[in-house]
C-alpha cells in the first residue's frame, strides 16, 4: 500500500487538472463575469500596446487603475500570464481562464503541502485539500479572483508562519513576509491581515520546542509568555518589513487612493456589514443544498428568510464527514495523554486551529456577533468589507483539522467507532426531509422573484432537498460500510471528492465565449472616432422578462445583455468612457458628483440632469426604454435606448492615451483652460516649447491649467510619484531577496558537500 501512498496526491492533482481542462471556462457569474474578465482584456491590450496600465480614463471622468489591489497589475504571475499570453498571441479570455484555474490548482497544492508539514499522512493531507479546495468558499471564488488568488496562498501564509514561530529561523520570516506580498499584489490585502491574525494566534498558543512536553500547562500562561518572546518579535517585524518593500508597488498607490477614496467616508461605515452571514446559514457547512439553489434558476428557499446572505457563497459545504471528524479530532487532542514530541505538536496545531476556525466563522457573523465589530478596531481593517470573505480561513482550518482526524481514523479502532455512531445523527434530518418530499408537504416560504433568475422554483427547490437527503443517507451508508476496512482511506477519499463534485460544482458556474455584440450603434458612426465617446449608464437594471420569467440559460442571458446594454468594465475593451462606475474605490470629490447625479436623476428638477451630464462631457445616455429624458430619443432593441444629450462640453485631443493626453488649445484671453478629466495627484503638463505648467483642481473635479491668450498644444503625462518610489524600493526588495535566497542555497550545499567529505574521510581506514 505504499506505493498507493505516495501516488494518491499526484493522481488526485492530475485528476482535477483534467477536471478543469474539460469543464472550465470563462466565470459566468458576479465579479467574475463583469468585472474581471473585461478588465483582464483591457489590461491585455494595454500591455501589448507596450504601455503600463497606470491610469483608466474610461470610468468616471478617468481614475487610478494600477493603484487598485483588484488589478493585481504587479501580481507577478499576473505579468507572467500577460506576458506569455501577448508574445505567443493567445487569446486574453483563455489567458484569464487558465490564470483562475491555475491559483484554483494552487490552492490545491499549498493546502497539501501545509497538511504535510502539520503532521498529517499523503492520504490524509489530500483529504484535507480536497475539502479546502472544492469547499463552497473557496470554489465559488472562481468568481472572484482576487479572493480566490489570497485563498491560494492563504495555506503557505500559515505554514511559513507555523515554520517561523516553532523554528525561529530568519528564512522562515522571510518566506512569510513573501507570501504576504504576493497576497497583496494579487489583489487581496485582506487576506494578508487575515493571516497575519492567524501567526498572532498561533505566537499566543503554539508550544515552543521547550515546552512541547508540558503544552497543557503551556495553555494557561500562553498568553503571557510569547510577548517576551524578543528573537521571534524581531522576526514578525522583519516579515513586515519585507512585505512593505516587495509590495511598495501596490502599497504606496493604494495608500494614496485608499486615503482619498470613498471608503474614507461616513457612508461606507453602512456597507462594511454588508454580506454579513446569517447564523442559520452555518448549517451549509454539514448538508449540501439545505437552502437550495441560487442559479441558474431561482430555487433558493432561503431567500425568503431576513437577512439571508446567499450573493457572496451560496453554500458553505465542505462535506460532512470533514465536519465530524474536525470535532473528534479535537475532542482528542484535549484528551490525548501521548508524550510522542510529533504527537504533542500535531495535537496543539488541531487547537490552534480550531480556536482559529471558531474565531473567523464567528467573525464571519458580522453584526450578528462580537467578533467582526472588535475586529474593525484594528488599524485600517475597516476599510474591508463583506464578513463573509473571513470563512475562507475557517474552511482552511476544518479542512486541516479533519486531515488530522483522518489519521486517526486509519489507526484507532475507538476512534472509528464514534465516527461510525455519530454518522447516525445524519439519518435523522435526511429521513425527516425525505418523509415530507414524499409526501409533497408544501415547506416553502412565499419567496420573492429575483430581478436576475426570476420567480421562485417549487419543483426544483423540491428535488434539490430531495438530493440533500439521497445524497446523505447514501454516503453515511457507504462510510460505515467501508470505515473498518483496510482500503478504507482510499475509498474515504474518493466518497468525499464524489460527494463534494455532486454538491457544490453547480457553483462551478461558466458561459461559453460569445463574440462581444456592443456599442455597434457608436462603431458605425464614423463622426465619434476622433474623441472616446462619454456615456452615463443607469445603475443595474435587467430586462423586466428576467423577473417573471424562468430560464436554465439565464447567467448566458445576463452576460448577453450586460454587454449590449454596455455595464462598465464591458466598455473597457471598446474604449468607451463610462460615467459614475461604482464596485470597488472612487475618488470621493468624485462620489459626491455622481451621488448629486443620481439624486437629481430620482428627485431633481427637470432638465437640471441633463444640464450636470452636459458639464461632464457626456454625448449619450443608455437607460431603460421608459426612462424619460430632456434630450434627443434613439430607441434600441432589448428593452433599452441612448438619449443624446445637447450641447456637451467641447473636448479637442489630438492624442488621447491612458497615460497621455495632447489637446489643443485656443483661447482669446489669458485664463484658466478647463480639461473635462478628473483630477488627480501625478498629472503633469507640459506646453509645446516643453515648459512645465501646474494643474489645480477646478470645479471640484476637473483639472485646470493657466495659459496665455492664444494657440498651445497642451500634453498631459500620468506621472506618480509614489509609484516610482515604490518600484523603487520593491525592485530592491526583490533583488535582496533573491540574493540572500542564491547565496543562501549556495553556502547550504557548501555545508553539505563539507559534511559528506567529513563522513567519507572518516569512514577511510
Amino acid at each position: 500500500m505504499n506505493g498507493f501512498s505516495k501516488a494518491v496526491f499526484p493522481v488526485t492533482f492530475i485528476s482535477v487538472t483534467i477536471f478543469l481542462l474539460l469543464f472550465c471556462g470563462i466565470p459566468g457569474f458576479r465579479d467574475g463575469a463583469h468585472f474581471y474578465a473585461p478588465l483582464f482584456q483591457y489590461l491585455y491590450d494595454e500591455i501589448a500596446a507596450g504601455r503600463l496600465p497606470l491610469w483608466n480614463p474610461y470610468e468616471n471622468l478617468g481614475q487610478p487603475l494600477a493603484a487598485n489591489p483588484t488589478t493585481a497589475i504587479f501580481y507577478p504571475v499576473t505579468l507572467f500570464t500577460l506576458g506569455i499570453s501577448v508574445l505567443f498571441q493567445f487569446d486574453s479570455l483563455t489567458a484569464y481562464t487558465g490564470y483562475v484555474a491555475g491559483h484554483f490548482l494552487l490552492a490545491l497544492f499549498l493546502c497539501y503541502r501545509l497538511a504535510r508539514c502539520w503532521g498529517c499522512s499523503r492520504e490524509a493531507s489530500t483529504f484535507a485539500a480536497l475539502c479546502y479546495a472544492f469547499s463552497g468558499n473557496v470554489l465559488f471564488q472562481w468568481n472572484n479572483v482576487p479572493f480566490l488568488v489570497g485563498a491560494a496562498w492563504l495555506p503557505e501564509a500559515v505554514r511559513q508562519a507555523d515554520r517561523m514561530i516553532l523554528r525561529n529561523k530568519i528564512r522562515y520570516a522571510v518566506g512569510f513576509g513573501v507570501v504576504l506580498a504576493l497576497m497583496i499584489l494579487g489583489g487581496d490585502p485582506q487576506a494578508a491581515y487575515n493571516a497575519i491574525l492567524c501567526a498572532v494566534i498561533q505566537w499566543a498558543i503554539e508550544c515552543r520546542k521547550w515546552k512541547l512536553r508540558q503544552w497543557r500547562n503551556l495553555y494557561y500562561f500562553s498568553f503571557l509568555f510569547p510577548m517576551f518572546h524578543f528573537r521571534l518579535l524581531l522576526l514578525f517585524l522583519l516579515s513586515g518589513v519585507i512585505v512593505f518593500f516587495i509590495a511598495a508597488v501596490q502599497i504606496l498607490p493604494a495608500w494614496e487612493l485608499g486615503t482619498f477614496s470613498d471608503r474614507t467616508l461616513a457612508t461606507h461605515q453602512q456597507t462594511i456589514y454588508s454580506f454579513s452571514v446569517p447564523p442559520w446559514r452555518l448549517a451549509e457547512f454539514l448538508l449540501p443544498g439545505v437552502g437550495g439553489w441560487q442559479f441558474p434558476e431561482n430555487a433558493r428557499w432561503f431567500s425568503a428568510l431576513p437577512f439571508d446572505n446567499e450573493i457572496w457563497v451560496p453554500s458553505f459545504y465542505m462535506g460532512f464527514l470533514p465536519v465530524l471528524l474536525t470535532i473528534f479530532s479535537f475532542c482528542g487532542c484535549l484528551n490525548n495523554v501521548d508524550t510522542n514530541i510529533n504527537h504533542v505538536l500535531l495535537n496543539c496545531r488541531i487547537f490552534v486551529a480550531f480556536i482559529v476556525f471558531l474565531i473567523f466563522a464567528f467573525g464571519s457573523l458580522g453584526n450578528w456577533f462580537i467578533i467582526y465589530p472588535i475586529l474593525t478596531y484594528l488599524p485600517s481593517y475597516d476599510m474591508f468589507r463583506y464578513p463573509a470573505k473571513l470563512l475562507v480561513v475557517a474552511t482552511l482550518m476544518l479542512a486541516i483539522s479533519a486531515g488530522a482526524g483522518f489519521d486517526r481514523l486509519k489507526y484507532e479502532e475507538s476512534f472509528r467507532r464514534r465516527i461510525k455512531i455519530a454518522l447516525w445523527i445524519y439519518y435523522i434530518p435526511a429521513i425527516f426531509v425525505l418523509i415530507i418530499i414524499l409526501f409533497q408537504v408544501n415547506i416553502f416560504p412565499a419567496v420573492p422573484n429575483c430581478p436576475l433568475f426570476g420567480t421562485f422554483n417549487t419543483a426544483t427547490a423540491r428535488s434539490g432537498l430531495l438530493f440533500t437527503s439521497i445524497s446523505v443517507l447514501f454516503f453515511t451508508f457507504l462510510i460505515r460500510r467501508v470505515i473498518h476496512w483496510k482500503s478504507a482511506p482510499y475509498f474515504l477519499l474518493f466518497f468525499v471528492a464524489l460527494d463534494l463534485l455532486t454538491a457544490n460544482t453547480w457553483m462551478f458556474a461558466t458561459v461559453p465565449n460569445r463574440e462581444r455584440n456592443i456599442a455597434t450603434f457608436f462603431d458605425n458612426n464614423t463622426a465619434e472616432k476622433t474623441i472616446p465617446v462619454r456615456i452615463y449608464r443607469f445603475p443595474v437594471w435587467y430586462p423586466a422578462e428576467f423577473e417573471t420569467t424562468s430560464s436554465k440559460q439565464r447567467l448566458a442571458e445576463a452576460i448577453c445583455w450586460d454587454k449590449v446594454s454596455l455595464f462598465p468594465k464591458y466598455t473597457l475593451p471598446q474604449r468607451i468612457n463610462v460615467i459614475d462606475v461604482r464596485g470597488t474605490l472612487m475618488p470621493k470629490d468624485y462620489n459626491a458628483v455622481a451621488g448629486k447625479l443620481l439624486s437629481e436623476w430620482k428627485y431633481g428638477v427637470p432638465g437640471i440632469f441633463e444640464t450636470h451630464l452636459a458639464r461632464l462631457g457626456v454625448q449619450y445616455v443608455v437607460a431603460p426604454g421608459h426612462i424619460n429624458l430632456d434630450a434627443e430619443q434613439i430607441d434600441l432593441s432589448n428593452n433599452k435606448s441612448l438619449w443624446k444629450i445637447r450641447n456637451p462640453l467641447e473636448r479637442s485631443y489630438v492624442l488621447f492615451e491612458p497615460n497621455r493626453l495632447v489637446i489643443d488649445v485656443s483661447q482669446k484671453e489669458s485664463g484658466t483652460v478647463i480639461i473635462p478629466e478628473q483630477y488627480w495627484q501625478g498629472w503633469r503638463a507640459f506646453l509645446e516649447d516643453g515648459k512645465e505648467v501646474p494643474i489645480r483642481r477646478v470645479e471640484e473635479v476637473f483639472r485646470g491649467v493657466d495659459l496665455p491668450a492664444g494657440k498651445h498644444r497642451l500634453t498631459m503625462i500620468y506621472d506618480p510619484p509614489l509609484f516610482k518610489f515604490g518600484a523603487i524600493l520593491s525592485l530592491s526588495g526583490f533583488i535582496v531577496i533573491l540574493f540572500v535566497f542564491v547565496f543562501g542555497t549556495v553556502v547550504q550545499g557548501r555545508s553539505l558537500s563539507h559534511c559528506r567529505l567529513r563522513r567519507t574521510l572518516a569512514s577511510c581506514p
